[in-house]
């Protein structure tokens, strides 16, 4: 137990023992209890409401109200026990109880006061309430007393009606969620502070004695605190935890990148608020994924506070004006985190580099294939173009000079230029497959797997149109690679490749019976599409055994 909960419990007890001793006192100076047992009652009822609401929120000022009008009704009971003294202050705070009313309903749920009208009001309240309560009781028998009773009822109902507007206005502009916390107390508020003013003013011209009068009003105060409890209980109103639980979680969990902003929901009791970090180089604030966020300033419902460590600015935390009372509480509980909620700054800017650099290795990769088609294209286009076209004026030349001495010469000559041409239509073929541009993934593929030395087969369900062009090409020269290897090296009698898709990736897998032996680090060839899966954020494992041949599986992203 903490030392929040013992001066709970101390304020509990004290509360009980000062209710039996007015019992005992008001028992002997009256002869009927029922007017002590009544207000004893709504000062314990008022009491525990604000007992229970400062263990919920320590740092809202609510459950201070609530203790606070326990007090208020307390002093109003002391007419009850005899002692003239008491009757005084009994007569001076009469009416106080309607004035921390109007407190408590325009302060809930952050226990402070927003906004001009609704300050106004409170003031009012308690104008009319301890300083005509006061002049009432100089003025007793005058005629000062009848004009101060009108003045004071007349205000009063002001103040009751200006408290039920605020009420309503506040409902109406709430979201869904604020709504369901704040509808059990502004409702029952409303009515209350409509009906207590009007009761007095109904009842006694009727002929209903003071007694009834007493009844009815406690009977709405009384139901004030357990509205709130409603509201706490149905409303999502979460209990916030000290700021020691939060030096606790950075000393034994440290600090992951979404666990500050939860530390300090729970600590604050706020669900909706938000951790965004400071981004030098960008010159904004960032949220944990790296994206801009922003403070909107014209929202008055929400709070943004600066996290500074030393002199520097770290992050800011963006949080509900509405259910915490100011920045104080916001500031203690940051500054506890500061330390946490910079590292993650830095992780945040590492991971916002690290997505930057991954994006420059794709475009890489797309630079590289673009090239790749330029040079198949001016080969296949320009150099075997003229090579075809040399071959052919060479056969015309050999034609024209038949039975010359040239002839064979000029034969060998264009047996030459067409080799030539057959091997550079090999080296396009190897560099960028006209079958792939062509015809796509599974068509280059099925033709790499039928020109295979070694019998080999093909099982595909691929949608080729939801498979970016990087991720297409890598496959292909995956296939390829592990193809020519296996012919090569491995002295396989049979090769199994498999083309799948699963949930946005392509899984790819080539499978021999060879000897095995092979690794990443083996060959220039593995490692460059070790690379350039990596480059796209794809995944590769090679598993190779002597008696068990060699399997190469890569996972691929199918969009970039």
């Amino acid at each position: 137990m903490g030392s929040l909960e013992f001066a709970l419990l101390f304020i509990v007890v004290f509360v009980f023992v000062i209710g039996i001793i007015e019992i005992g006192l008001g028992i002997d100076a009256n002869d009927s209890p029922f007017d002590i047992l009544q207000f004893v009652g709504l000062f314990w009822i008022w009491a525990a409401a604000g007992v229970f609401a400062w263990w919920r929120r320590p740092t809202n000022g609510i459950g201070g109200l609530l203790l606070i009008g326990a007090v208020s009704v307390l002093l109003v009971s002391t007419a009850n026990v005899g002692v003239p003294a008491l009757t005084v202050l009994s007569m001076v705070f009469a009416t106080t109880p309607l004035a921390v009313a109007v407190h408590l309903l325009l302060a809930f749920p952050s226990g402070r006061i927003r906004g001009t009208l609704s300050t106004v009001t409170v003031v009012l309240g308690y104008i009319t309430c301890i300083v005509f309560d006061s002049a009432r009781g100089l003025t007793i028998g005058t005629v000062a007393f009848d004009l101060l009773s009108f003045a004071q009822s007349a205000l009063g109902l002001t103040v009751m009606i200006m408290t039920a507007i605020v009420l309503a206005r506040r409902l109406r502009a709430a979201d869904a969620a604020h709504r369901r916390i704040l509808l059990p107390l502004f409702a029952y508020g409303i009515l209350a502070v409509l009906a207590l003013p009007m009761i007095p003013r109904i009842l006694f011209p009727l002929g209903a004695d003071l007694r009834l009068v007493s009844v009815l009003q406690s009977a709405l105060l009384v139901g004030l605190p357990i509205a709130f409890l409603l509201g706490v209980l149905l409303g999502s109103f979460t209990r916030t935890t000290p700021l020691e639980a939060l030096s606790e979680w950075l000393a034994i969990r440290g600090a992951s990148r979404p666990a500050v902003a939860q530390a300090l929901a729970s600590t604050l009791g706020d669900s909706t608020l938000r951790v965004v970090y400071w981004d030098a180089p960008q010159g904004g604030f960032v949220d944990e994924e790296g994206l801009e966020a922003h403070n909107d300033a014209s929202d008055a419902d929400r709070g943004w506070l600066h996290v500074m460590v030393d002199d520097d600015l770290v992050g800011a935390v963006d949080y509900d004006a509405r259910m915490i009372a100011g920045p104080a509480p916001v500031r203690r509980a940051a500054e506890v985190l500061a330390i946490a909620l910079d590292r993650e700054r830095l992780t945040t800017q590492l991971l916002s580099s690290n997505e930057a650099l991954l994006l420059s290795r794709i475009r890489i990769v797309e630079a590289a294939d673009r090239e790749r088609f330029r040079i198949a294209r001016d080969l296949h286009d320009g150099l075997q173009m003229q090579l075809v076209l040399l071959g052919i004026e060479a056969q015309t030349i050999a034609s024209s000079t038949a039975g010359s001495a040239a002839t064979e010469e000029l034969e060998t000559l264009r047996r030459g230029i067409d080799l030539a041409a057959a091997d550079l239509r090999r080296l396009v073929h190897d560099v960028l497959p006209a079958a792939l541009l062509e015809q796509g993934l599974l068509a280059a593929t099925e033709d790499l797997v039928d020109r295979l030395a070694v019998p080999a087969t093909l099982h595909a369900d691929l949608d080729e149109t939801t498979i970016a062009t990087a991720t297409a090409h890598t496959a292909y020269f995956i296939v390829a690679e592990a193809l020519s290897n296996t012919v090569k090296h491995a002295r396989a009698s049979k090769v199994r490749v498999t083309m799948n898709q699963r949930e946005g990736m392509m899984v790819l897998e080539v499978e021999d019976d060879g000897i095995g032996g092979a690794r990443i680090g083996s060959g220039i060839g593995l490692r460059g599409l070790a690379d350039r899966v990596e480059a796209l954020k794809g995944t590769i494992d090679i598993q190779s055994e002597p008696t068990r041949g060699t399997n190469v599986k890569v996972k691929l992203p199918c969009a970039l």
